[in-house]
């Protein structure tokens, strides 16, 4: 009796043990301190729970956001894949990035730190928003070299302190934006029409009504979405362009004086710089893919019979084109470096290789597999398509995933019924999951 009572002791103990393993928080993450102090990052373990332990390490990082909480550091994990999530050594403070090039050194810190690391036999570079021209540039040259970076169309170039960048294995953008130049140039409200003496007179900007995207007459809608004629659109496009083409060559001239002079930098500032994007207001710009493409729906399903439209609803606000927020305080370096890009029309005529920061240009020369996906509940469903159609990668896919935010979450707001997104990260890191598993 006594021997049967230790036996179902010990099996006690042993479904214990399981029960405990099967049940186990995932391990805190490690706080990692890389060289120089200011980049930082934090290593997440897989999950005890996770059904397969993969031997892929995911590195990601934005160009000046905090990412040491990152949605995929709650959801790569507990599918068995290891991140690591980042700071560059400018986070929070855009112009610390200047040149924003040398954001490329703290992915190489953060690439040869999961290389060392147990278990890890290949290295993903995660790009979500920002992290798109970031991730993208950083294996661009690493393939092609610090020779891809200081080409004469820059407006900035790195230094050779790029030479010998350690290539990964492959790369995920989750809703990558085209780069902050790009960003930049589409957010510029073109109707200041005295930059001259706001730059160099410190006078307030004088507004071409004609152009104000938040005049009622040209469209704008203050209690939903806006419906901008084609001519004004045009037009709009156009001046974005013409007015970023000036302070660039504002920033240039500024450049070299600082350059003959030995200055390091200088301020340079942009009044109703930001936040006038169209498209945030008017949903039929950049409304959907152009070509039929794989939609991720809800249910799991995969659908790829029609071009994929965006079910986003309107952000564009009265107040973002009016108060504090819609100015930039950069230096010149930080202007040139990271929203600066030459283009002819904003939306469609860009001259992507005239920037580094710069997703389109950069995965023309990337040829390691890539996955592209876009959150259906956001604008960038048609930068998306291009990336995916411009990246010189041969294993490459592309998945718009219904429902799904810029931050991969579910889009409440977009839904028609309750729940009817609410599968959207789910999906997405599943999607992540399973394509990393086919590959390494």
């Amino acid at each position: 009796m006594k021997k049967t009572k230790t036996m179902f002791a010990q099996v006690g103990i042993f479904a214990l043990a399981v029960f405990s393993q099967a049940f186990a928080a995932a391990p805190p993450p490690q706080y990692v301190q890389f060289s120089p102090s200011a980049t930082k990052g934090a290593l997440y373990m897989p999950d005890p729970a996770a059904a397969r332990r993969s031997g892929v390490g995911i590195v990601v990082m934005h160009r000046n956001s905090n990412f040491l909480s990152h949605i995929s550091t709650q959801e790569l994990p507990k599918r068995g894949i290891t991140v690591l999530a980042m700071n560059p050594r400018c986070d929070n403070n855009e112009a610390a990035c200047a040149p924003w090039e040398n954001n490329a050194l703290d992915v190489k810190s953060g690439v040869d730190f999961l290389k060392k690391q147990p278990g890890i036999t290949k290295v993903v570079l995660l790009g979500h928003s920002g992290g798109g021209p970031t991730m993208s540039f950083y294996q661009a040259v690493a393939e092609q070299g610090a020779s891809f970076c200081q080409q004469p169309t820059k407006l900035i170039k790195c230094s050779n302190s790029l030479t010998g960048l350690t290539p990964v294995d492959g790369i995920i953008l989750m809703d990558a934006h085209p780069g902050n130049g790009v960003n930049a140039v589409r957010s510029l409200n073109p109707a200041v029409t005295n930059d001259p003496a706001v730059l160099n007179q410190n006078q307030q900007p004088h507004v071409n009504d004609r152009l104000d995207p938040f005049s009622t007459y040209n469209g704008f809608n203050p209690d939903g979405s806006s419906n901008y004629s084609e001519d004004f659109k045009k037009r709009y496009f156009k001046g974005q362009s013409d007015r970023m083409n000036f302070l660039i060559n504002e920033a240039l001239a500024k450049l070299r004086v600082i350059e003959a002079e030995g200055l390091g930098d200088a301020p340079f500032i942009v009044p109703l710089g930001d936040n006038a994007r169209l498209s945030a207001g008017d949903l039929s710009i950049h409304h959907s893919t152009v070509q039929p493409r794989k939609l991720l729906k809800n249910d799991g399903t995969i659908e790829a019979r029609n071009p994929v439209q965006s079910v986003r609803v309107s952000q564009l606000k009265a107040e973002d084109g009016k108060g504090f927020g819609a100015t930039m305080f950069l230096t010149v370096k930080s202007f040139l470096s990271v929203r600066a890009i030459r283009s002819k029309d904003s939306m469609d005529s860009i001259d992507w290789c005239s920037s580094n920061n710069s997703t389109v240009c950069n995965l023309q020369s990337v040829t390691v597999p890539l996955l592209v996906t876009a959150m259906g509940a956001h604008y960038f469903i048609r930068d998306s398509e291009v990336f995916f159609d411009m990246a010189a990668s041969r294993d490459k896919d592309f998945f718009v995933i219904e429902g799904a935010t810029h931050g991969g979450t579910r889009c409440t707001a977009c839904e028609k019924i309750p729940g009817q997104y609410s599968n959207a990260t789910k999906n997405l890191f599943d999607l992540m999951q399973n394509w990393i598993n086919a590959r390494f």
